[in-house]
């Protein structure tokens, strides 16, 4: 299945990240998604991978390492010849596996959440045909929830361990496992998408949310689908989650592959070796530098120790916001300043700067002569960035990026803007101001963009931001809009409050007024009464 065309197809992410043993023998069995390609894999190239449309096309005496089927449940009888479930075609396969082989097997989530939002499952492109089973079908669909394919590949003797791409097996963006699920603060981590012309009736990722601040291991029943290895040998569990940067063109995507004791970069390909080279050159920077880092050289392999996400800046300025700690959150800011203006000079030549690069327009060039520029413009040492442990021991991680004659004003700016949590607490708008930051806004979008167009797969943009409930770029203008908006509804407001006092103290007067009349009116009344009364006596 081609997601869209373009130099990439992300349905190779579903197993680009396995740690695949050297010359080992690969078995593939054609699915919908076309997933091993040596030629696009490096960590491919010690191995030997043979694809089949059909079981009679295996030679008898083979045996292979991994026997790899990637959606395959649609396409059981082309396959085998016959109406099999599918722990019946592993018994089948399982002759030309060696002893300590494995299967790895991707298939959709019967009950996956996408299917309860309206997307068409993928067999009959009908909508909700998964969730009822198939049951108008002459011909049964085999269906699979984690608890029934469990079930079923353990009867016949497997062990498994699960994983669980999002948004499905065929374009992941990120891949969690039973090691570590995802928590309702980052299963934002993908972009979920539809097929063309369908339609869904609730963001996933909001439902997937409140799922998990109810129970964590719900996620393993509402995913999607599943990629689960099985073997009769010990499961590879080294991995526990990974991630893809399918966003960028392809030459600056990399795979992060997160292990108990340690996080690994890998390439997505070949083309991407000179932003590999480069990350390695800021590692060495920095150390250079003497700015803290969990990122080190193993190898030839970019690595970095693993560390708890409690520990991201983000998170402790956040939770130091929420517990009233300001005093925490201002002096945590000012170490930070400290380090990444490290090494910072004055530029007063418009033509030396970065802004000069991407041709942004200055009107007033003198605008430039308060920032502080940097040789080495690690743009992406950002909250996000930085773990911070034994209270004040600041580690930077996952520098990719380094831009000569840049400010470091405008890191400081990224990282506020791009701190959403902070938004709860604060104005950010108040922290542009304290820190000087107001008159640049306007030069640094500009650049953040140009920045990001260099980066960006326009093709994988385009497919994400049609099939998404919002847009990345639209959000973020939309939050300046709505900041602004904020502005002048307060000062309608404020006038409206001013123009209700005034009205008000006009009413107090009117009903004053009134009570004096109607006193006066009630009195003219009563004598004019005891007048007549008197008449009448006479």
């Amino acid at each position: 299945m081609e997601v869209y065309t373009g130099e990439k197809k992300l349905n190779k992410n579903i197993l680009n990240w396995y740690p695949f043993k050297e010359n080992s023998f690969i078995l593939e069995i054609k699915g919908d998604v076309d997933s091993l390609e040596i030629d696009q894999f490096p960590q491919l190239s010690k191995v030997k991978v043979e694809t089949i449309d059909n079981i009679s096309q295996i030679q008898e005496n083979k045996k292979f390492d991994y026997i790899v089927m990637i959606g395959c449940i649609g396409r059981i009888k082309e396959i085998t010849g016959e109406n099999l479930k599918l722990d019946q075609t592993i018994k089948m396969l399982e002759k030309y596996l060696k002893p300590d082989g494995r299967f790895l097997i991707a298939v959709d989530n019967k009950f996956g959440l996408k299917y309860f939002s309206g997307a068409k499952e993928e067999i009959l492109n009908r909508k909700f045909e998964s969730l009822i089973g198939y049951n108008n079908e002459p011909e049964k669909i085999e269906t699979f929830t984690k608890s029934r394919l469990e079930r079923k590949l353990k009867e016949i003797g497997y062990n498994t361990s699960f994983y669980y791409p999002l948004p499905d097996y065929r374009v992941p963006n990120v891949i969690f496992s039973d090691r570590q699920l995802p928590s309702y603060t980052d299963v934002d981590k993908y972009s979920p998408y539809t097929k063309e012309e369908a339609s869904t009736i609730f963001n996933e990722i909001d439902v997937f949310r409140e799922i998990l601040k109810t129970d964590k291991n719900m996620f393993t029943f509402f995913t999607n689908s599943f990629l689960v290895e099985a073997t009769k040998s010990t499961c590879d569990t080294e991995f526990k989650y990974i991630s893809f940067n399918n966003l960028r063109k392809e030459k600056y995507q990399l795979i992060t592959k997160i292990a108990d004791e340690y996080v690994e970069k890998q390439v997505i390909s070949e083309v991407a070796n000179e932003h590999y080279e480069n990350i390695k050159k800021n590692i060495k920077y920095l150390e250079d530098n003497e700015i803290g880092q969990v990122d080190f050289i193993e190898n030839n392999l970019v690595k970095s120790k693993y560390i708890d996400q409690k520990y991201l800046m983000n998170n402790i300025l956040a939770e130091s916001l929420e517990k009233g700690d300001r005093k925490k959150f201002d002096e945590l800011l000012e170490k930070y300043i400290e380090i990444i203006s490290k090494n910072s000079y004055k530029e007063t030549d418009y033509s030396k700067t970065v802004f000069a690069k991407y041709n942004i327009e200055i009107e007033d060039k003198s605008i430039i002569e308060d920032l502080h520029f940097l040789k080495n413009g690690l743009w992406d040492m950002t909250f996000k960035n930085c773990f911070i442990v034994d209270e004040d021991k600041f580690l930077f991680f996952d520098q990719e990026w380094n831009k000569p004659e840049l400010p470091y004003e405008y890191i400081l700016y990224r990282s506020i803007f791009y701190t959403i949590s902070l938004r709860r607490f604060l104005k950010i708008e108040d922290l542009f101001d304290k820190y000087n930051l107001t008159k640049y806004l306007n030069l640094f979008q500009q650049l953040d963009s140009k920045m990001q167009e260099e980066i960006r797969d326009e093709e994988a943009w385009k497919f994400f931001g049609i099939n998404s409930f919002f847009d990345i770029e639209a959000t973020k203008q939309e939050i300046i809009n709505l900041n602004i908006r904020s502005k002048a509804q307060q000062g309608a407001i404020d006038n409206l409050q001013k123009e209700n006092k005034e009205l008000r103290t006009e009413y107090e007067k009117l009903q004053k007024y009134k009570e004096e009349i109607e006193n006066r009116f009630t009195e003219k009344i009563y004598k004019k009464i005891k007048r007549l009364g008197k008449k009448k006596l006479k």
